[in-house]
């Protein structure tokens, strides 16, 4: 049997098998490729295979900066299918490219499979390895197909060889599937005499509908908003099927019609509607229902098998960017958590020293900028006569003061156990003894207020304004503190007396 020549990258051979053997294509044999990116010596080894291509059409899926496509003879029958990465296949490229701004060392099965092998040929010694990966990488991020049942071992074994913590990112096929289906589609039709015009006509057709699916479908991946997503999808289906009506039925839509709902609780995938011109296709992932395709109106009723084919395949590929969207929404929501955590406070949600380090080499600059320094007095004596909890809600009823107190664009910081500083621009003399004083008025009531007489505030303040525009936060925060402590000691002094 005459077959097509696929040549793939090795760290991507076994997903493309697989999916070769869910779609049960038998014309094409597929080449692994040498890993060139880390293994620059081996680029003889490829060209060698390449050479071997006989004069008949074959193909090359690799990303745009591959060496491999350097490789190819001038005039050579080996076709190319490129993209942005080398894994863009697997997953979106935003997603690629958050993860690379994170600093992630990402593998899939085939390099996960060989990685003593890769890691020998980098050419590193045993105990410098260690410390390239740390040095270069946050973390290793596991592009998994779940092709391969000892993978979660071998990612272990490999985290501790390095050191470093790993994640693991579930990926599918369907992308890499449908390119497959579009391509030996394309070679079928080559392949088949010119007498066969039906079959041939059909197949350009094909052709035509899933070139039309992965130009849309390459802009959508990118996308980080459902409704963009779900808008693009809509324009595909009346371009390609030329379609009249398109609705996608949500958990948030409102006026579900009776049959979607019935539709909903039943096990099918679609349901097809003939009579109607209508066809309804669940969008699924990996057990997660994100709504139901209702489609109808079709300029050519007679082709409705047809466009139900070609939809199935189109919703499976939109059930995984939806996948991937909400994976990038719940990664991102999670750095700005942790983002969040890093900055602020715990105990009174207030910045914290690590925030306000970042602005101490700030200049004030031409407007007036105040720096603010707190103390609250005597939390280390209820701390230790009274116990932690009771200073804790010293700090906390001082932490709602200051939130009162100033403006939303000002810097307000827990930068200590009792320290408190704060940071206006902007700002003048005026402001700074308004803002004194408030500070004054809601302690007192505080205090008038409170049962416990012993968690009565009291709370040492001072403040230094920028005389010119080359003082830095950390210069003001200097002064105020000086300023801060000699209010402290006169409130210890008039004590004493």
């Amino acid at each position: 049997m005459e077959k097509l020549k696929i040549y793939v990258c090795e760290n991507l051979y076994y997903e493309y098998e697989e999916a070769i053997k869910r779609e049960e294509i038998d014309e094409v044999e597929l080449i692994a490729l040498p890993t060139l990116c880390d293994q620059k010596g081996r680029k003889k080894e490829a060209k060698e295979l390449f050479s071997k291509a006989d004069t008949k059409r074959s193909l090359l899926i690799c990303s745009k900066s591959c060496d491999a496509l350097k490789l190819i003879q001038k005039g050579s029958s080996v076709e190319t299918v490129t993209c942005n990465y080398c894994f863009t296949h697997l997953t979106c490229d935003e997603f690629l490219d958050y993860l690379t701004s994170q600093g992630s060392y990402v593998v899939t099965t085939g390099w996960l499979k060989n990685w003593k092998e890769h890691i020998e040929i980098m050419g590193f010694e045993k105990d410098k390895v260690r410390d390239f990966f740390q040095k270069t990488s946050k973390q290793i991020v596991f592009l998994d197909s779940k092709i391969d049942a000892t993978a979660q071992n071998t990612l272990k074994e490999l985290s501790s060889y390095l050191g470093l913590p790993y994640i693991t990112v579930a990926v599918e096929l369907e992308t890499i599937r449908m390119i497959l289906k579009s391509k030996i589609n394309e070679w079928r039709l080559h392949s088949f005499n010119v007498k066969c015009s039906k079959e041939i006509n059909e197949l350009r057709s094909q052709c035509a509908d899933y070139s039309a699916v992965f130009d849309m479908f390459g802009k959508i991946s990118s996308y980080t908003n459902k409704r963009d997503i779900i808008g693009r999808v809509k324009n595909l289906f009346m371009m390609v099927f030329g379609a009249k009506k398109f609705n996608f039925w949500s958990e948030n839509s409102e006026l579900i019609p009776d049959e979607i709902r019935e539709f909903k609780l039943k096990e099918d995938i679609y349901i097809l509607l003939k009579n109607e011109n209508r066809f309804c296709i669940k969008v699924s992932w990996d057990s997660t229902l994100y709504g139901i395709l209702d489609v109808s109106g079709f300029l050519f009723p007679q082709f409705i098998d047809r466009y139900l084919n070609l939809a199935l395949s189109i919703t499976r590929l939109l059930g995984l960017v939806l996948h991937n969207n909400e994976q990038y929404e719940i990664i991102v929501k999670s750095e700005q958590d942790l983002k969040y955590l890093s900055f602020h406070d715990s105990m009174t949600g207030l910045y914290n020293r690590t925030y306000i380090n970042q602005l101490l080499t700030d200049k004030a600059g031409d407007d007036k900028t105040i720096v603010f320094m707190f103390d609250i007095d005597k939390l280390k004596y209820v701390n230790d006569n009274l116990g932690h909890s009771f200073g804790d809600k010293l700090i906390k009823s001082f932490a709602e003061v200051v939130k009162q107190s100033f403006r939303e664009t000002d810097i307000v910081a827990r930068i200590g156990g009792d320290e408190f500083t704060a940071v206006l621009y902007d700002a003048d003399e005026k402001m700074a003894k308004t803002v004194q004083q408030r500070i004054s008025d809601l302690i007192k009531i505080n205090n008038e207020n409170l049962i416990d007489k012993h968690l009565e505030l009291s709370v040492s303040i001072g403040y230094a304004i920028s005389k010119n525009e080359n003082e830095t936060i950390e210069d003001l925060m200097k002064k105020a503190d000086v300023l801060m402590y000699e209010n402290k000691r006169k409130k210890d002094f008039k004590n004493d007396l």
